[in-house]
């Protein structure tokens, strides 16, 4: 049997033993609860020892203020309270006192990171904290001077679904699930890191992560795995579970990512907490160590290269956090090319709350900046580094500061800043250090970028990126090749696009198109695709999915958006820039800047109503619209220009399985000239042919229907998963088929295995039902399969995937549902896993009742598998079990009891009772008078954490037992007394 204890829990409180940690583990010895109710999450007397500690000339007022301040914060919500007290232990508070100058403000310290042996660190499991509803143990909570950062859930990595468990679990104790409060958001007001963790794997999150974007810590930098294995006594082996702790939860390691790793950001009117992933911490670990080794050979610079999607811009930010902490003042330059990329930076830095960003407003302006104003943190475009507002002017840049206390940090540093204006920049700033990073890899002749700014500081690569789930897999597909663009002549696609005009028409229209540009933008070609768009995007785009639209010319833009509108397309914007000569009909459709942030945000938000972005070269670099899932290709990119291009399909989103580019120009055709300056070890995985994708459906769908004889046999296929491995080995087949297939639909080669996906998903849902295995969901399958999936199931008159099976309690539909299966064989199943499960729910609640009737269960069981029971026989016997289950409740009903809990508890309390040689007419009246003295004492809020309450209710028990006519012993009242209590605590949450 799987213990989750033994092989996740415990070594993982022995790994933070020796990371350093007082540990206590409550299986191994009891602790005492210094907290006056479990509605509260600190544990204020460490707290208070350790503010007092580190704050020694604190009077008595002053260090209850500082408790109380970090535990009494009142925000609109739980997350804007986790960033109000994340504030406070990174930059403290205030009290104000008489120290012997007269009164005066002075910091408190909660935490002292610049000494982190001086504080506080406590690790324990299985630490209650109660909620709305009910109470919640996490496997281990860590606190830092009594402060609960951490929550880290184990499991057995032997159970089916250790990952998915963990985070359902974490997420339930957030309150982040549908339906009723289960959890307790108070223990998260404080939350740094969330960990789901078995062992063999484990994923990091913090506060509101969503369950699909916890990641794994791939690598601990600075330490290699050889120097975890040591440092935790192991045999040759790290299973991830402890690089993740050491990652974390290091104490100097934890202090710091919470100090400079750390950030909130508005998105959408709501508050999203990010905390470094492994890359971006190691890139920055990697650059300060380069800056602390300038001046030696090759390491005045470097380039960070981390894949479009990968979080380039918080690495960034993290960089500038740690810079202006270590560094004396310094001077941060922000640089990019475009002024749309510095308008995001520069927006990027002020949502985190970094201080004070200036944006440089002119040349002059930035000048004057870099001349004389230290500390500042300044972000312009690498433009700005002119003579004058002349480009091509040859005048000599001037030196403008020989501080070398100034930080550059270049985006896209593969564009423009390897040329005259990137000499600007070093002659203008000398001593400076400079930072490239980029977001795809340095061309392969190792030129430019490289000699501009040194060699690779850190890589993150695509592989690594799809590896890690940090990006999704890009695919391609060409459509309409009779009017590509690219690599054909112009008088052979000019042809092919007025082939219906007479020789004198085409004559009088060449004349109109002679470039390819013009061809491109022909409205007889545009209609033609345009109608592709529309057809595509309406059968082959699941909601909530949307698309951008990707144009020659803002005339080809405007184009389109008149052509989707007459089609009764999708709802359509243009996003383009003002042009001072553009053409009124142009103008017309060119939207102002505040109508270009509502088109974003609506188009960002799944719900909103834009489902098309129609743009030339707007927002093709430095977009983040996770919900795009398709690019509609109409325009000639090459090299950096298709990698950022694509990259707008490349972020993971809830059922997005892949990015698609739809090419009409022509690009993929010429993929490799197109991106042939580059390694192509690095862009390999760039783009994906979808038909690259035939030979891995061939093999999943082999993989999937190899489980069974007969697909047809529908019954007996379902029978032959009720082993646990069986089940789940299937289980991963058929989501890995079911995956390639929503990749690949509608594209024909998956025609032939639609027949068998509609078929292997019968038995699918009909395992779930029958084995009540809540495991198999559709999670990770493709929304576009999915929706198949569920609509072929439902029509089968099986249940929703996500629905709960039919209760034995619920006699009428149950009975019904007995009846409509064909065979004994199957009436004998589906009664056998109904009633196991209905025992597993209940369990807990009369673990003597339900612990007889599981007994009986397995050796009726056992009895029909070896031969010994007809499967007339077994139903009967089934029957027989289940009755006795169902006339439970009906004889609670008929004592008054209507809850299930009231009457769960009533069954339980029976159950106690009945150990003992009591009289009939007692044991009733016993059972009332003790159900009656609890019901009294559950009804009040919080009863579990106030301690006089359940005091009373213990000795109202105990009296209880006094007056009856039983004749017990003290010990035995004692003993009787505590078994009702824990039955209280068990069925009353």
């Amino acid at each position: 049997m799987p213990d989750e204890y033994a092989e996740s829990e415990r070594p993982a409180l022995e790994a933070l033993q020796r990371l350093g940690w007082d540990v206590r583990d409550q299986q191994q010895a009891n602790w005492a609860d210094p907290r006056e109710t479990q509605s509260s999450a600190v544990l204020e007397p460490r707290l208070r020892d350790a503010v007092k500690r580190l704050n020694p000339w604190l009077n008595e007022n002053n260090l209850n203020k500082a408790v109380r301040e970090i535990q009494q914060v009142a925000g609109t919500n739980t997350m804007d309270e986790n960033e109000q007290i994340h504030e406070k232990l990174v930059r403290h508070t205030t009290v104000e006192q008489d120290r012997g100058n007269g009164k005066q403000h002075y910091t408190v310290q909660y935490i002292d990171y610049e000494n982190p042996e001086t504080n506080d660190f406590f690790a324990l499991n299985q630490f209650r904290v109660a909620g709305p509803v009910e109470v919640i143990k996490p496997d281990v909570v860590l606190f830092v001077n009594g402060i609960p950062l951490g929550v880290v859930e184990c499991k057995s990595p032997q159970i089916p679904e250790p990952k998915s468990e963990a985070l359902d679990q974490l997420t339930r104790y957030q309150n982040e699930r549908e339906g009723e409060a289960e959890g307790a958001e108070e223990l998260f007001r404080y939350n740094q890191f969330s960990v789901a963790t078995w062992m063999e794997g484990a994923v990091m999150g913090t506060y509101r992560t969503p369950k699909d974007q916890y990641k794994p810590w791939r690598d601990a930098y600075p330490l290699e795995d050889d120097e975890l294995i040591d440092r935790f006594d192991l045999e040759g082996y790290l299973p991830d579970q402890y690089r993740m702790l050491y990652a974390l939860f290091e104490p100097e390691r934890l202090l710091d990512q919470l100090r400079h790793y750390t950030v909130f950001e508005e998105s959408q009117s709501r508050t999203i907490k990010m905390v470094a992933r492994y890359q971006q911490y190691r890139a920055v670990r990697k650059a300060l160590e380069r800056i602390d080794k300038r001046g030696q050979r090759e390491a005045n610079g470097g380039v960070v290269w981390h894949t479009q999607g990968s979080g380039k811009s918080l690495t960034m930010l993290f960089l500038a956090l740690k810079l202006r902490r270590l560094e004396d003042d310094p001077t941060l330059v922000l640089v990019t090319d475009r002024r749309a990329l510095n308008d995001q930076i520069h927006a990027t830095f002020e949502r985190c709350g970094f201080p004070n960003p200036k944006k440089s407003q002119s040349i002059e302006d930035l000048r004057e900046r870099l001349q004389y104003d230290a500390g500042e943190t300044i972000t312009t475009l690498i433009h700005k580094f002119q003579t004058t507002d002349n480009e091509d002017d040859d005048d000599e840049f001037p030196v403008l500061s020989r501080n070398e206390n100034i930080y550059v940090m270049a985006d896209e540093a593969h564009r423009t800043q390897d040329k005259n204006l990137a000499n600007n920049m070093r002659t203008a700033l000398p001593n400076a250090f400079y930072v490239g990073f980029t977001g795809t890899p340095i061309e392969k002749d190792e030129v430019n970028t490289r000699r501009t700014f040194g060699n690779y500081i850190d890589t993150y690569t695509i592989d690594q990126s799809l590896e890690d789930g940090a990006t999704v897999e890009i695919l391609y597909q060409g459509r309409l090749a009779d009017i590509h663009l690219e690599g054909e002549t112009l008088d052979r696609l000019f042809d092919r696009i007025f082939s219906d005009k007479t020789e004198e028409e085409k004559a009088a229209i060449q004349k109109r198109y002679a470039r390819t540009q013009d061809l491109a933008e022909a409205q007889p070609r545009i209609d033609r695709v345009a109608l592709d768009i529309v057809e595509h995007f309406e059968e082959d785009v699941p909601q909530p999915f949307k698309g951008m639209v990707v144009t020659t010319s803002k005339e080809a833009a405007v184009r389109y958006k008149e052509t989707l509108d007459d089609l009764n397309g999708p709802e359509s914007r243009v996003v383009i820039s003002e042009g001072h000569n553009d053409p009124e009909h142009i103008k017309q459709w060119t939207p102002s800047k505040s109508e270009k942030s509502r088109y974003k945000e609506s188009f960002v938000d799944p719900n909103g109503e834009v489902e098309l972005l129609i743009v030339c070269d707007m927002l093709l670099t430095g977009f983040d619209a996770p919900v795009a899932q398709v690019m509609y290709l109409d325009k000639p990119l090459r090299e950096h220009s298709l990698l950022q291009a694509i990259a707008r399909v490349n972020r993971p989103f809830e059922e997005k399985t892949h990015g698609l580019i739809i090419d009409y120009y022509g690009v993929s055709d010429e993929l490799k000239e197109a991106l042939a300056m580059f390694s192509s070890r690095d862009v390999e995985r760039a783009m994906v042919p979808v038909k690259d994708k035939q030979e891995d459906l061939e093999a999943a769908h082999n993989r999937a229907v190899s489980f069974f004889d007969d697909l047809d046999a529908v019954e007996k296929c379902v029978q032959s998963l009720e082993p646990d491995d069986r089940r789940i080995e299937f289980k991963n087949a058929f989501k890995r088929f079911s995956k390639l297939m929503d990749i690949v639909l509608p594209d024909p080669m998956a025609n032939p295995y639609r027949d068998d996906l509609e078929q292997l998903s019968t038995i699918y849902g009909k395992a779930k039902e029958r084995y009540r295995d809540e495991t198999m969901n559709l999670e990770g399958a493709g929304a576009k399969v999915r929706e198949l999936i569920q609509d072929h199931i439902t029509s089968q008159g099986i249940e929703i995937l996500n629905d709960e099976p039919v209760s034995i309690m619920d006699e009428v539909e149950f009975d019904a549902r007995l009846d409509d299966l064909e065979s004994d064989e199957a009436r004998a199943s589906e009664m056998q896993n109904a009633i196991k499960h209905e025992i597993n729910v209940r369990f807990d609640e009369d673990p003597v009742q339900y612990g007889s009737l599981k007994e009986r269960l397995e050796e009726l069981i056992e009895k029909y598998r070896e031969g010994r029971r007809s499967e007339q026989g077994t139903i009967e016997e089934l029957r027989t079990l289940m009755d006795e289950i169902r006339s439970r409740d009906k004889a609670a009903r008929s004592k008054g009891l209507r809850g299930e809990t009231d009457l769960s508890f009533y069954h339980a309390v029976e159950d106690v009772l009945d150990e003992r040689d009591f009289g009939e007419e007692e044991f009733v009246e016993l059972t009332a008078d003790l159900v009656g003295t609890v019901e009294k004492f559950v009804t009040k809020v919080e009863w579990k954490e106030r301690t006089h309450l359940q005091n009373t209710m213990r000795k109202e028990v105990t009296g209880q037992l006094y007056r009856s006519e039983i004749d017990l012993s003290a010990e035995e009242r004692r003993e009787l007394t505590n078994r009702v209590i824990e039955l209280a605590r068990a069925h009353y949450q």
